[in-house]
């Protein structure tokens, strides 16, 4: 887990580099509402499945002292694979605007129900991800994610799984007409 948590960092350093390099700031996101499709358990293909998702994205930034450069934000959210196994939570993302582009790690913890996909070992499970897209003129925007989701060692049976997802995120003023 620490070095998934160095790497997930070194990541977010990079993408902030190069983000204030290459980048004029970006005005404050809008709410988001994102919508995924993908596979989950791509890498060791033991039990795969497609995974439908549902992420809120809130505006405001944890730490807007920061905000011209990135956006550290939270969010929260639910996943649900063909395989009936299900995992909600929440945790903390950092926007990285490169262009017209955005770059964004994120981690949360959240609890795992297995149905009748891959046995995690826990109830209680983290997912760190990374994504990268385009963000088009009206702040929606297309990215594609990789994510890991496990126990993080906290019991004996940790085998994890990953998962390969492409996210629409719609600007929830868009639904409602502001």
């Amino acid at each position: 887990m620490l070095a998934l948590f160095r790497i997930l960092s070194c990541l977010a350093v990079g993408a902030a580099t190069l983000g204030v390099a290459m980048a004029p700031a970006r005005a404050a996101e809008p709410d988001l509402l994102v919508v995924g499709l993908g596979g989950t358990d791509i890498v060791r293909n033991y039990k795969p499945a497609a995974e439908v998702r549902l992420e809120y994205r809130p505006a405001w930034s944890l730490i807007p002292a920061v905000e011209p450069l990135f956006q550290v934000k939270p969010w929260i959210g639910i996943e649900a694979s063909t395989r009936g196994a299900v995992w909600g939570g929440g945790g903390i993302l950092i926007d990285v605007p490169v262009g017209d582009f955005v770059l964004t790690p994120s981690f949360g913890v959240g609890g795992y129900e297995q149905g009748t996909g891959k046995a995690l070992g826990s109830v209680i499970e983290f997912r760190s991800q990374f994504e990268a897209g385009y963000v088009f003129g009206d702040a929606s925007r297309v990215t594609v994610a990789f994510s890991h989701i496990s126990n993080a060692g906290i019991t004996k049976r940790n085998p994890g799984t990953e998962a390969l997802v492409i996210q629409y995120a719609l600007p929830i003023g868009r639904l409602f007409g502001y």
